[in-house]
């Protein structure tokens, strides 16, 4: 007879640290939110994209959107919304995502801001992002794209610095990569897309702009001398991509 009372005992204290274990801080993060541009023109409309960082397969999120500036001209609900920026000059978006439905001890909310900048700009970065996969290169490039479409008189340019360790050739391997990618698969004129293979830095990174007629783009400086970087072997398939 003491054995079912041990076991009542012992679910009370597990309850017990559950309880605790809820009130403390989340040391991870569930969900993470991008945007299509990191800058935008006022008047445009920017997209915001909940990222979920961990798959549970038998879960069905739930989306709820919140946002500080601008109208949610779509996407409600969904893990991907569209913002109207009217009006916005000088202010900044702040979206927020809450996930629900979901059984998890992360944090459920993440939120993301882009600032609006009065047109016609003068080369402000459209986005910017470092040594990723192609496949998240490509959701990048393809908001990109929809921008160009939007804004057919605008340029598009690429900027990409090789990290200190790298190979040869390696920026203008993934510069001819992207544009590829746009021009092939994205229908925009080659003419419009302009690529610059701007030397090396500590890490590598791209930089894509829209860039309205008139305007020059800001000087991008390297920061490591070609004399210090360290020489890698190429990287298999650095250079494939699928069109189709």
């Amino acid at each position: 007879m003491k054995f079912p009372h041990f076991i009542a005992i012992a679910a009370v204290l597990l309850a017990t640290v559950g309880v605790g274990t809820a009130q403390t801080s989340s040391p991870c993060q569930f969900v993470s939110v991008e945007s299509s541009a990191v800058d935008t023109q006022a008047g445009t409309q920017v997209i915001f994209n909940a990222k979920l960082n961990t798959v549970i397969p038998t879960a069905k999120p739930e989306f709820r959107w919140e946002i500080t500036g601008g109208t949610i001209t779509a996407g409600q609900g969904t893990s991907s919304i569209t913002v109207d920026t009217s009006g916005l000059v000088g202010q900044s978006i702040d979206a927020t995502v809450s996930v629900a439905g979901v059984l998890t001890v992360c944090t459920t909310s993440a939120t993301k801001s882009v600032r609006v900048f009065e047109g016609p700009g003068c080369g402000i970065a459209f986005d910017e992002f470092g040594d990723i996969a192609f496949e998240d290169e490509k959701a990048r490039l393809d908001n990109f794209a929809i921008q160009l479409s939007m804004h057919k008189e605008h340029r598009g340019h690429i900027t990409i610095f090789a990290g200190r360790k790298t190979y040869p050739g390696e920026a203008s391997d993934r510069l001819q990569r992207a544009k590829n990618y746009l021009v092939e698969v994205r229908n925009i004129d080659a003419d419009r897309i302009v690529t610059v293979d701007g030397g090396y830095r500590e890490e590598f990174s791209t930089t894509l702009y829209i860039v309205p007629p008139g305007v020059d783009l800001p000087s991008l400086e390297a920061d490591v001398s070609p004399t210090e970087i360290v020489l890698t072997k190429r990287r298999p398939k650095a250079v494939a991509h699928k069109t189709h």
